[in-house]
């Protein structure tokens, strides 16, 4: 489908995560910068989304769900790929720790954080960039306050300064991602780099009653991202279809002329082939303790193409209930703007919000928008996925166990 695309000569890839950035707030600014996908993200969270990137499987199959699960040593995908400089850098992320001291590098091993302008050819740079995340607009370090005064505080304001704020986020982000390009062009090295601009999730600004940030409840707002494929000689601008996190390994890898098992992948070099739907999962909640098996406050799959998708929560309603009213009572961080920007809407606007959020955090089946699917089919992929993956994950650990395991 793209055969010039697939012969180009790429020697390094940079793939730059703009944090946050839902596709119907990317910038058309990036769009014309090379051909622009549609993309399905894993995970509505980053803990388990950049895995995904990295590995080409989705939550279930990379094990990823918290901040607290590793990605196993052997199945660590791009981030371990032999013969490149490889580096993980976060410098407008995780502000209060090193560059290549975050949550997403203990998550993955540890990889280095290696400046842009120090990789030595042949690389894979991969940044996560502050992008849409909260406080919205503003870098980590400038507001004064974090993400919960920041949502109180413009849970009193017009939602429209809270939209400014999250574009004037998305723009301080593009203009990092220049820099980088900038630093490509100084090195004489742009012809032969593959660039990628995507996203880990989206963000929610006010929706559905007044939900905000990300994490839940599985919806076009979370789910679609945007992916630009650019380079000097990536003439086409628009794809024909969609494609999915999961996608981006294979697909990197076969432009890199590398070999990976692909029998261990969810996803497809999306130049060659365009999937018909795309899965996304989100089980979050209670940490672990030792001895106790983990219990999660939420638990949403869904399935999607490019016109929408169905969500199939697996939580019970009941529990949920009980744990949202509390949180709503003691203000917690996750409803303080909802709670902020429904003062003044009387006992029934207010009860409406709170019956709307509710609604899209735990019914058992959700329709957004018009997918090219019913939902009966879109319980059989996921059942058969999990089904697949147990399966498959068994194969891996014997593999693995006697030593023929390699990826």
């Amino acid at each position: 489908m793209y055969d010039s695309i697939n012969d180009l000569k790429i020697e390094n890839v940079m793939i730059f995560v703009s944090d946050s950035l839902r596709w119907d707030y990317t910038p058309s600014r990036v769009k014309k910068m090379g051909l622009t996908f549609k993309t399905i993200a894993s995970s509505l969270y980053t803990s388990s989304s950049f895995p995904s990137i990295f590995t080409g499987m989705y939550p279930p199959r990379h094990g990823v769900f918290t901040w607290e699960d590793k990605l196993l040593p052997w199945n660590r995908g791009i981030l371990d790929v032999a013969g490149y400089d490889i580096s993980l850098r976060c410098e407008t992320t995780w502000t209060s720790m090193g560059p290549e001291d975050s949550q997403i590098h203990s998550s993955c091993g540890n990889p280095p954080g290696t400046p842009l302008s120090e990789m030595k050819e042949p690389f894979i740079y991969i940044e996560d960039d502050k992008g849409g995340h909260c406080p919205y607009g503003f870098d980590f370090s400038e507001y004064d306050g974090d993400c919960p005064d920041f949502f109180e505080e413009y849970g009193k304001k017009p939602r429209r300064e809270l939209v400014e704020k999250y574009e004037r986020g998305v723009k301080k982000s593009v203009e990092n991602f220049e820099k980088r390009l900038k630093t490509l062009e100084d090195r004489g090295i742009k012809g032969n780099t593959l660039v990628i601009f995507t996203s880990d999730h989206g963000e929610l600004l006010g929706e559905y009653g007044g939900l905000i940030g990300h994490g839940r409840p599985a919806c076009p707002e979370l789910v679609y991202v945007p992916t630009v494929f650019i380079h000097p000689g990536i003439k086409c601008k628009r794809s024909e279809g969609f494609m999915r996190h999961v996608d981006l390994y294979p697909t990197i890898m076969e432009l890199l002329a590398e070999k990976v098992e692909i029998g261990l992948l969810d996803g497809v070099n999306v130049l060659k082939k365009t999937p018909k739907t795309g899965l996304s999962f989100r089980e979050g909640g209670f940490k672990k303790s030792d001895g106790i098996k983990r219990k999660f406050d939420y638990k949403g799959h869904s399935v999607w193409d490019q016109d929408g998708g169905f969500v199939l929560h697996k939580h019970g309603k009941s529990i949920f209930l009980g744990l949202y009213l509390y949180k709503i009572m003691k203000k917690h961080p996750e409803f303080i703007y909802m709670i902020n920007s429904l003062k003044g809407n009387g006992v029934s606007g207010k009860f409406n919000g709170y019956r709307e959020g509710f609604k899209h955090l735990t019914d058992p089946k959700i329709r957004y928008d018009e997918p090219n699917f019913d939902v009966e089919k879109a319980k059989s992929i996921i059942d058969n996925y999990l089904k697949d993956s147990q399966k498959l994950n068994e194969k891996l650990r014997i593999r693995k166990s006697i030593g023929k395991l390699k990826i």
